[in-house]
């Protein structure tokens, strides 16, 4: 798709410009020395709002059914890639910087059922103009939806190098980033039993902003004999780190949906705008694999504070856009490679 082949080619370019010749070492979370690339691909969760289509009790005691559940059911394929680089000094602090992109697809798929008196079942085109009643009614739904970003990062580092593993917890970094992400739903909700209908919405929400955050690495060390003695992190030479960032974000979402029953047909169209916040705490796990070279499990956990739920129409209203937060949680193992000839990682 379109915003999908932008944040590719974003990320493409952005990694000839900050790729240069250097020496490359890598000082615990950030790239200080050289440049580092990676690429991984993993699991996303996304809780998406319920579509609340159909209706049950008649026109006049309409109530909505949840024609899709957000019943942590909502799992699809992730993959990613980056590239960071070192800028040298600013002020006295070390600084890199990097670009980085992802994709995830999450599908599916939910069957309501509804039945009552002749008129219990109900169905609204979202114009509101066609109103479909019934006994009973079979509604499957299909549920696809594309979430992918962009982010240009800055690191300012706080202090001098270390590889000595902190008792708790060693802040290294500050950040400041630029970030453009996406939620692109595709739609679909047929009848097999009762009112005959289609009923098609695309439903896209591009997010814009800023975020502050900050990042180091923690460890198990405070617990009596992990540390000194060896743990099983330590017999596996595994590393772990942390980072949490927060920041705001315009959320514009534009709604297409497209109904047809018989020889009726509707089609409507809207659009939106509202401020959101997306917070995120990602955790790695880190395991060195060559002098070069690294192994990383690593897991976004998000809160998106603005995620579109359409209101459709019924009697008192007609269709528009609302909101709902949702969390989302994207698990990738991702390779580590520093570039040019020296080490990524110093001699063991």
């Amino acid at each position: 798709m379109p915003r999908t082949s932008f944040i590719v080619a974003a990320t493409l370019l952005g990694a000839v410009a900050l790729a240069h010749p250097a020496a490359a070492q890598d000082f615990t979370t950030a790239t200080f020395g050289g440049t580092t690339i990676w690429a991984g691909g993993g699991v996303q969760f996304l809780s998406l709002p319920d579509i609340k289509f159909t209706g049950k009790g008649g026109t006049g005691n309409l109530r909505r059914q949840k024609n899709t559940s957000s019943d942590w059911l909502d799992f699809g394929g992730a993959t990613g890639g980056g590239i960071e680089t070192a800028l040298g000094y600013w002020g006295g602090m070390r600084v890199s910087g990097s670009v980085k992109g992802f994709w995830a697809k999450v599908e599916d798929d939910d069957r309501t059922k509804c039945s009552g008196g002749a008129t219990y079942c109900v169905v609204i085109d979202p114009t509101g103009t066609f109103v479909g009643t019934s006994g009973s009614l079979v509604t499957k739904a299909d549920r696809q939806a594309d979430y992918w970003g962009g982010q240009a990062e800055l690191k300012f580092a706080t202090g001098a190098p270390t590889e000595v593993k902190p008792t708790f917890y060693r802040n290294d970094y500050f950040i400041a980033g630029f970030d453009v992400r996406g939620i692109d739903q595709d739609n679909k909700l047929r009848s097999g039993t009762g009112t005959n209908f289609v009923y098609k919405e695309t439903l896209d929400t591009t997010y814009v902003g800023g975020y502050v955050g900050i990042g180091g690495e923690y460890s198990f060390g405070f617990i009596p004999g992990i540390k000194n003695v060896g743990g099983l992190y330590d017999r596996l030479g595994l590393r772990t780190f942390i980072n949490a960032t927060a920041g705001l974000y315009n959320a514009e979402t534009d709604y297409t949906g497209r109904f047809n029953s018989g020889a009726f047909g509707s089609k409507l169209s809207k659009s939106n705008d509202e401020l959101a916040f997306i917070g995120t705490v990602s955790l790695e796990t880190r395991k060195q694999i060559g002098p070069r070279t690294s192994l990383s499990l690593w897991s976004d956990y998000e809160f998106i504070s603005s995620v579109p739920q359409i209101q459709y129409a019924n009697s008192q209203h007609g269709t528009r856009i609302e909101d709902d937060s949702v969390f989302a949680t994207r698990t990738m193992l991702r390779l580590n490679i520093g570039l040019g000839s020296p080490g990524l990682y110093p001699a063991q």
